[in-house]
């Protein structure tokens, strides 16, 4: 008999201490939602910087949200809609201001293409996007003035302009023509011919320093994808 009471004392002791623990963790979670979606947490002010277009309007949905709740991965929905879009990160200024920077692709060339009856343009970004946009930063002008124009003469441009920006040049200064077998360019005086629109990123290695550093007025022509010959002293 005494066996018996020792062991229902025993199964009442962990049942009790299992109600315990149970209790605390109901009570643990209780604590962390009313901290989660208090009032005090919810957005009440957000600040976007980085983007001439996109601004507080497009997040109108995480007001009064719980501040608490939101990550970077809470926008990519914007990112996957926008091409241009590089990364949105944010930051939180407790207990209710949201500061969301944006940050677009580097606009990379503006394209005039003449081929057609219409003549069309739009800008190439460096994640090879084009599209029709006003400028956000210095390009270089783009001429088409005869095609066919190969798949890959949008990453040759991206390649050639990445490697220029290593020098002191005006990108904006750097006017391009493809004619459809050869692509001809020009900057402040130098004419350049690059023979066909391949291997732009070596050949723009190759005469970053002619542009970057001298004042000489002439002609530079490409004889093979690092070699050039030009009357400048370099």
């Amino acid at each position: 008999m005494n066996f018996l009471i020792k062991e229902y004392t025993k199964n009442e002791q962990a049942s009790f201490k299992t109600f315990l623990v149970f209790s605390f963790f109901v009570l643990l979670v209780l604590i962390i939602a009313f901290y989660v979606f208090s009032e005090f947490w919810r957005v009440k002010i957000i600040e976007v910087e980085g983007s001439t277009y996109i601004n507080e309007y497009q997040f109108l949905e995480f007001y009064n949200s719980s501040i608490l709740t939101i990550e970077d991965d809470s926008f990519r929905y914007i990112k996957d809609s926008d091409q241009t879009v590089d990364y949105i990160k944010h930051e939180k200024i407790f207990p209710n201001e949201l500061n969301i920077t944006i940050a677009h692709h580097l606009q990379i060339a503006e394209i005039t293409d003449l081929r057609k009856s219409i003549p069309t343009k739009v800008v190439l970004y460096k994640n090879l996007f084009v599209q029709e946009a006003l400028l956000e930063n210095d390009v270089v002008s783009v001429t088409i003035t005869n095609g066919p124009v190969d798949e890959g003469f949008n990453g040759e441009l991206v390649t050639l302009v990445m490697t220029l920006l290593n020098f002191e040049i005006e990108i904006s200064e750097i006017l391009l023509v493809h004619n459809g077998s050869s692509l001809m360019g020009s900057y402040r005086g130098i004419e350049i011919n690059f023979l066909e629109p391949i291997d732009l990123s070596t050949k723009g290695s190759a005469i970053g320093e002619l542009l970057e550093k001298t004042s000489c007025v002439t002609e530079v022509t490409f004889i093979s994808i690092n070699s050039f010959i030009t009357d400048c002293n370099i």
